[in-house]
């Protein structure tokens, strides 16, 4: 377990140093509609829409998403 958390961190700093204007953020949860709630909370926070890259579950579910800003038209 503690690999994957090290993994998911290592993941997100990598990731993050790609993009300016998107942000990675990830969230841990007993299920996989608690962890995109805390996600959606997020980025309802910030002003911005979500989009789940990738989830994993090992006795907790591991959510990692990008942040980005909400396209006005």
């Amino acid at each position: 377990m503690n690999n994957i958390h090290r993994l998911t961190v290592a993941t997100i700093l990598f990731l993050s140093s790609f993009s300016t204007m998107a942000q990675i953020v990830t969230a841990v949860d007993s299920t996989i509609e608690g962890a995109e709630k805390k996600i959606l909370t997020l980025a309802t926070k910030e002003g911005k829409s979500y989009e789940i890259l990738g989830a994993s579950f090992k006795n907790r579910v591991y959510m990692t998403a990008e942040l980005t800003p909400v396209n006005k038209k």
